[in-house]
């Protein structure tokens, strides 16, 4: 099966001016899942979004530019990932609300909220969360806006980021 190990180290450095966050992010694809014809059945996506958006109550963050999606289980227009295999998956999600709003976003899983991200109005803070879930062939992952007035995030190309792969197939 095809294994992603995710390590994510973070490296504070105290300086005179704060502090400083340096993240190491590596993918090793150690090849174990294999199709018929011997090549590997690999899911990996990641998507932003390209502009400051309005959502509308309860309303889906269609992630619009997509950096990788291999494997093709997240559909942008819709910004739902379904799972085309049973397995351990890792999902993030990051939120940047625009500052003249604060902004609460649930991750979905199959019409059932999982986690919570809460970006407050004022600044521009910066919220993010990462989960490991085992999903089934067909479940559905989305991000959606837990209020029901609208909210308003801020972007281009940078700061909500939706992204998942396949760890291993079960």
């Amino acid at each position: 099966m095809v294994v992603f190990w995710f390590l994510l180290g973070l490296l504070f450095l105290g300086c005179s001016d704060g502090v400083y966050v340096h993240t190491v992010q590596t993918i090793h694809d150690f090849g174990q899942c294999k199709d018929k014809a011997g090549k590997d059945q690999a899911l990996a996506f990641t998507a932003l979004l390209s502009k400051v958006t309005t959502l509308g109550s309860k309303g889906v963050v269609k992630y619009d530019t997509v950096l990788t999606n291999v494997g093709g289980a997240y559909v942008p227009s819709t910004g739902v990932l379904t799972a085309p295999h049973k397995g351990i998956y890792t999902i993030s999600c990051s939120l940047m609300s625009n500052p003249v709003n604060a902004v609460h976003l649930n991750i979905m899983k199959n019409g059932n909220a999982l986690s919570t991200l809460y970006s407050a109005s004022g600044t521009y803070p910066l919220a993010a969360q990462t989960l490991q879930l085992l999903l089934e062939k067909g479940d559905k992952i989305w991000i959606q806006n837990q209020n029901t007035q609208t909210a308003k995030l801020h972007d281009h190309n940078a700061y909500n980021v939706f992204s998942g792969a396949l760890i291993t197939r079960m």
